[in-house]
């Protein structure tokens, strides 16, 4: 699931990127289900993963042919409460042209401190898991495809990012390489590629102060 702020790894640009998989190849149009109904199904079924706010809100989106803007809006206004009411100074959320948040970086603590944030994070983020990963699917990857860059560049072109003759293969390419012929810093950009589960964070970006 998305929205784990735990600080990714800095690569040779300078800049920082939160993913797995980074140099995946491409798969052959695999999908991730045969629909966003059958999607969502799986997840409510899942109850050792999913919360019963989360299921509650599923099964609202099963009836309304997917989560609401209204009900992905709550679901991170209760995560950002639910921190700052354990006492951090600031949760600042990314807000991207798609409509997607994501948590700005944070400054780093002490052990002591970032082992409290760890726990605090685990319980905050407990309500966000399900309900962001359907909105973010419905947002960046409508068609359900299983792999990651190939759900990326569908997001990029039909938002017009890329020419048609961009690849996903060119994609997994650039990023393995960490040399991109696209922009990576356009918010648009940023957000197809958060909606599939990849979160970067650059210079110019918010930092958190926690503490």
């Amino acid at each position: 699931m998305d929205g784990s702020t735990s600080a990714p790894e800095k690569d040779d640009a300078g800049d920082t990127e939160d993913s797995n998989d980074i140099s995946a190849v491409p798969g052959e149009g695999s999908r991730l289900a045969g629909s966003l109904d059958e999607y969502i199904d799986a997840l409510i079924a899942d109850t050792e993963w999913t919360t019963e706010y989360e299921r509650e809100v599923l099964e609202r989106a099963k009836a309304n042919g997917g989560v609401s803007v209204t009900d992905y809006e709550q679901t991170w206004s209760r995560y950002k409460q639910c921190m700052l009411d354990k006492g951090y100074k600031e949760i600042i959320l990314i807000k991207y042209p798609n409509g997607l948040y994501h948590e700005a970086p944070y400054q780093e603590g002490t052990a002591r401190q970032m082992a409290k944030h760890d726990k605090d994070m685990q319980t905050c983020m407990a309500d966000v898991g399900a309900v962001a990963q359907v909105y973010q699917m419905q947002i960046g990857n409508p068609t359900l495809f299983s792999d990651k860059n190939e759900a990326i560049v569908d997001c990029f072109r039909r938002n017009n990012l890329v020419p048609l003759t961009y690849t996903a293969q060119q994609y997994a390419q650039e990023r393995a390489e960490g040399e991109y012929t696209i922009d990576r810093q356009d918010m648009e950009i940023r957000g197809c590629e958060v909606a599939n589960g990849l979160f970067a964070s650059y210079v110019d970006d918010p930092v958190e102060q926690l503490w």
